[in-house]
């Protein structure tokens, strides 16, 4: 959910405009770090035509501006965008929130996690807010565990294993190290 004064965005574009924050750039250059089997691509891939319509949605919403042309060996010049100061802001906010919904874990939360990484950031807090978040939805989870019929039961036992696998993901999460987000050993 979207504070008054940040902006709602889908998270390709919220993608887009946290790359193009880190620093000016144009289209081709996003896509590319966006594309499969790339950092951000392998876990949120966000085809080249996408990229290209979340830049053209944060120009029209005045989130990033055309500050220059780059010369293409391949093409026409390549238009540089740059975040405005309020779009830098909504940025760093965006990154610091907690996703509010347990199905918003695999995407928003993981792609919050590999940005942050690539600013050099500690997780550490986001981690932590999210824990707080995650106990909510498992305390209103477990006082509907035993209640409906036979689906409902089901539904909310699956549920509550959603939760604690996205426990263990954030149990994974070396929160001491910018640089390495997931524990390997």
């Amino acid at each position: 959910m979207a504070k008054p004064d940040q902006p709602d965005l889908p998270l390709a574009e919220w993608i887009v405009l946290a790359l193009v924050a880190e620093r000016p750039s144009h289209g081709f250059a996003i896509a590319s770090l966006t594309a499969e089997g790339t950092e951000i691509g392998e876990f949120w891939y966000i085809s080249r035509p996408m990229v290209y319509r979340s830049i053209t949605r944060l120009v029209e919403r005045g989130l990033i501006t055309p500050v220059g042309a780059e010369e293409s060996d391949r093409g026409p010049q390549r238009m540089i965008y740059a975040t405005t100061r309020s779009a830098k802001t909504a940025v760093s906010r965006w990154l610091s929130q907690p996703v509010a919904h347990l199905r918003d874990i695999r995407a928003d939360f993981t792609s919050k996690l590999l940005l942050l990484q690539r600013r050099d950031i500690s997780p550490a807090r986001l981690v932590e807010r999210q824990r707080l978040v995650l106990d909510e939805i498992e305390e209103s989870l477990r006082t509907k565990e035993h209640t409906g019929d036979h689906l409902a039961r089901a539904i909310y036992a699956w549920r509550l294993d959603l939760v604690s696998a996205a426990r263990r993901l954030l149990d994974a999460v070396d929160v001491d190290s910018p640089q390495s987000a997931v524990k390997t050993g």
